[in-house]
């Protein structure tokens, strides 16, 4: 079943509330649930990142960047989903690249532990769906406010997000991802472009005292191969394309790889209100998601 992502065009308000589109999700992944039976589970776990996005002080623009091999997906939906269920935090979320459907998807697939592939496949289990129902009652009681709108720019994120705190308190907007919002004027210089993005999100963060995480992802000019993971912060040039613009920066940079998953170092580049430093991540091979990793 296809879905059609809402445009500016439309008259109707973009946000819709997270239990709409947990109806709508939910009832495909039960029409797609037949003949497979293989399980899949995938392991998840966060809690080391809400002090310094929300929790040190408002207004702030976080800028968390991903290899492209990687994407922004996984590691955004578990911020997302450990922010809303145990911080229990107002959350705005833009999904510029999938629909509110797929979103919703991510987010039940890294609550209740089960693999995406099966969910969006139908080849969940009768044991799966327990889970399954538990996590979509669970995030029903979230505040977690969903928006697919495309095209998108700094004053469509503007316009959605006044209109969206008139009705309700909101801790945190999440914006998956920059090299998804338009910026016509400086459309052929990146540098320029990110640097005017994040400069007019920063004005808006100000404006409306609440603060913003922006997903974005490396460019395949960067070999992830060729990173000083020791140094990351002084080898990845593509950093100056935000110049200083944001408050906190942080970098995923991949590292070894084993049986049980992939071994990355989260940089803490630059945060004005708190420390820096290294985090170290492992996402499961099996489904992608992430958890905090120790040897």
């Amino acid at each position: 079943m296809g879905i059609k992502s809402k445009t500016v065009d439309e008259p109707s308000k973009s946000f819709i509330p997270i239990r709409e589109a947990l109806d709508q999700t939910f009832a495909e992944m039960d029409k797609l649930s037949s003949e497979f039976e293989d399980p899949f589970p995938i392991e998840m776990g966060y809690t080391f990142l809400n002090q310094m996005l929300i929790g040190i002080e408002k207004p702030r623009l976080t800028i968390i960047s991903t290899p492209a091999s990687v994407g922004t997906g996984y590691l955004g939906t578990s911020i997302i989903a450990d922010l809303a269920l145990n911080n229990k935090r107002s959350l705005g979320c833009f999904s510029l690249e999938t629909s509110n459907t797929y979103f919703v998807s991510k987010l039940i697939s890294v609550v209740a532990d089960v693999d995406l592939a099966l969910m969006r496949s139908g080849r969940l289990t009768s044991d799966q769906w327990p889970t399954i129902s538990s996590a979509v009652r669970d995030i029903a009681e979230t505040k977690i406010f969903i928006d697919d709108t495309r095209p998108f720019s700094v004053k469509t994120f503007h316009r959605e997000a006044l209109a969206l705190m008139k009705e309700t308190t909101i801790d945190l907007f999440v914006i998956d991802n920059l090299q998804y919002i338009s910026c016509k004027k400086y459309h052929k210089n990146r540098a320029r472009k990110y640097q005017k993005i994040c400069q007019s999100l920063k004005d808006i963060s100000d404006e409306l005292n609440v603060s913003i995480l922006l997903m974005s992802q490396f460019s395949d000019e960067y070999d992830p191969d060729d990173i000083d993971v020791t140094n990351a912060c002084g080898s990845l040039a593509f950093l100056q394309d935000f110049g200083k613009i944001p408050d906190a920066e942080l970098c995923l940079i991949p590292g070894k790889q084993d049986r049980e998953g992939r071994v990355f170092s989260l940089h803490i580049c630059r945060n004005r209100e708190g420390v820096t430093g290294t985090i170290d991540l492992k996402q499961n091979l099996s489904g992608g998601g992430f958890e905090q990793y120790w040897e």
